[in-house]
């Protein structure tokens, strides 16, 4: 067997041996991923994960390898292509996703990006001498004056709308001022785990934003229920003290006496005989 041939042939098999022991792969989408952004993920996954770039052909070969003894595994294949990284993990897809959302990185704008938000320019000093940068910054709308030896933003200005594409001059103007208005993170394309493919689109559910929506709608549930002395295994404690609460008023009001409210009923009696012998 040719040397480049035995390499993936024994790189395939590290893969497969990789995907035997993990529950889940995923696989990241490496198209205008930077380097950053990769080291940053495998600090956040460090004792949760390993990561590898794999060729798309050894990848392939790696999966035909576990197909009889990981039933599914072949469905990973169709996103297979491209430049991409393999994840293996024993955490589930939405968790791991998660976790590299939150491991976001803020990046240089390259020409072509599209803005993700307004980008602004602050006013104040860049410590840029004066020279071309003036005439740079003007082209892009930047207001600037000179002082103390250095070039001045005058105003703070709006150089770019949320959706707009970052042109090349842009694109050199907030990277000379050190601006980074890009946040990035990695992106599962799709994930394999106990035989079912989830893709990315269903791996962007913000878990703790839905989460919290689940529970403010528990809370309302609970409530609208009390309102209407609907009984529910969570409100029925509530029920019954309100209720009690309740029947002791109306049987103090209506001088019925009970257990529970006897004592009340005879201070009662007692501060209105009083009152009467006093007039």
């Amino acid at each position: 067997m040719r040397p480049a041939l035995l390499a993936k042939a024994t790189m395939a098999d590290h893969v497969a041996g990789k995907l035997r022991e993990y529950g889940t792969v995923a696989v990241i989408d490496l198209q205008k991923v930077r380097g950053k952004q990769i080291n940053e993920a495998r600090k956040t996954l460090r004792g949760l994960s390993e990561i590898k770039q794999v060729k798309c052909t050894t990848a392939k070969l790696a999966v035909e390898k576990v197909g009889d003894s990981k039933p599914g595994i072949d469905k990973i294949s169709g996103y297979l292509h491209g430049m991409i990284l393999l994840l293996f993990s024993d955490l589930d897809p939405f968790k791991i996703q998660s976790m590299l959302r939150r491991n976001t990185t803020k990046l240089h704008a390259k020409a072509g990006d599209v803005a993700p938000e307004d980008i602004m320019v602050p006013a104040g000093n860049t410590g840029i001498a004066p020279g071309p940068v003036i005439s740079e910054l003007n082209a892009v709308g930047i207001p600037t004056r000179i002082d103390t030896g250095s070039v001045w933003i005058t105003k703070d200005t709006m150089v770019a709308k949320m959706g707009d594409r970052i042109s090349p001059h842009l694109a050199a103007v907030l990277s000379k001022l050190n601006i980074t208005p890009i946040s990035s993170y990695l992106v599962i394309r799709a994930a394999f785990q106990d035989g079912l493919i989830f893709e990315s689109d269903a791996l962007q559910i913000d878990t703790d934003k839905t989460r919290d929506g689940l529970l403010e709608a528990f809370r309302a549930a609970v409530n609208l229920s009390s309102q209407i002395w609907y009984a529910t295994g969570q409100n029925i404690a509530a029920l019954i003290a309100r209720a009690a609460s309740l029947a002791n008023a109306l049987s103090v009001k209506a001088w019925y006496p009970t257990q529970n409210n006897i004592r009340e009923l005879l201070s009662s009696a007692q501060t209105q005989a009083s009152s009467l012998v006093k007039s």
